[in-house]
């Protein structure tokens, strides 16, 4: 079935079946709301708070925070990604009702490059507000994408460079008191780049191994198939995440950029709730308050799901280079 469903996706152009049921949501929705008005917000990755309630607060973790985490403590050495694609990812799943008229928002997964295309949280908020507020009691139904690879692109470079210079700044200690050396994080460039380094460090051995077990009259037989069902996990993982490590595009904001030009007629409302991505200096948001937030609020946030998320990473990335 899982076989099936990624065919079934990728036959409609989706890369697998989770950014497709997502997609079949939103379209059920235009086809039953109704009367009901209805607006569709698709933000990019919600990162920490820039500056309300609290700069760098996070609730959790999320994609990107798993990447920080496992280089913050010294698991990870490597990534791959294009240091210069602009990260865009569209992440969230939100419904919320206007207080006014039934109004609803609704954000999914549409394309996502590994890392982010980020937007603060507190920014994304505040497009959510202003959207209802614009559009409560109009039957009709707009997309809106809250993003900044259009009005103020980042890239991988940006956010490695920051990493780097947060913890030589900030060196992390270990559990026996010793300072960790911070060592600048090596990005594969190319899908085929990281297939010669796997099958050279992983796939050749295993396949002498595999030779030397049926010599040996199936000896090796039960240490083999565990690190060769190792070596097909993660290079299934790889295959579900190489649409997204590689992606080099941006989503149109025009929308958006309409809905912003309108609520700055209002001075004292478009100050308090801001939501052009202009205004972030990304440099200094990832030093001064993205990373620190994730290592003040995220860092030892204890939750299963996240915890497997990180030990994935470390288990593909953590021995490669």
């Amino acid at each position: 079935m899982k076989e099936l469903g990624i065919r079934r996706a990728k036959l409609f152009g989706w890369p697998n079946t989770y950014v497709f049921t997502k997609a079949m949501g939103e379209m059920l929705l235009g086809h039953s709301r109704g009367d009901l008005p209805m607006v569709i917000l698709r933000p990019t990755i919600i990162t920490s708070v820039q500056s309300d309630p609290l700069p760098g607060w996070i609730e959790g973790t999320r994609t990107i925070d798993s990447v920080i985490i496992g280089y913050a403590k010294g698991k990870i050495t490597c990534f791959f990604g294009d240091l210069d694609n602009i990260m865009d990812v569209v992440r969230s799943l939100l419904r919320i009702r206007s207080h006014q008229q039934s109004t609803l928002i609704f954000g999914y997964y549409r394309s996502e490059t590994f890392l982010m295309m980020q937007v603060p949280g507190d920014m994304v908020v505040n497009a959510m507000m202003a959207t209802m507020a614009a559009h409560s009691g109009q039957p009709a139904e707009l997309v809106y994408h809250m993003s900044s690879s259009v009005r103020n692109p980042v890239t991988y470079a940006t956010l490695e460079h920051c990493g780097f210079r947060y913890f030589l700044a900030n060196p992390r200690v270990g559990r026996d008191g010793s300072v960790m050396p911070t060592k600048r994080l090596r990005f594969i460039k190319s899908m085929v780049g990281f297939r010669v380094l796997m099958t050279l460090r992983y796939k050749l051995p295993l396949e002498v191994m595999h030779l030397v077990n049926l010599l040996s009259c199936g000896r090796l037989a039960r240490g083999y198939n565990e690190l060769n069902r190792k070596y097909k996990f993660v290079m299934r993982l790889v295959e579900l995440y190489k649409p997204y490590a590689y992606f080099d595009g941006c989503f149109d904001d025009l929308n958006m950029e309409r809905l912003r030009m309108a609520t700055k007629k209002d001075d004292a409302e478009a100050k308090m709730f801001g939501f052009d991505p202009k205004h972030i200096d990304w440099e200094d948001y990832f030093s001064s308050i993205h990373i620190p937030g994730v290592m003040k609020y995220a860092f030892n946030y204890v939750d299963p799901a996240f915890i497997v998320k990180v030990a994935v990473i470390c288990c593909i990335f953590g021995s490669l280079c």
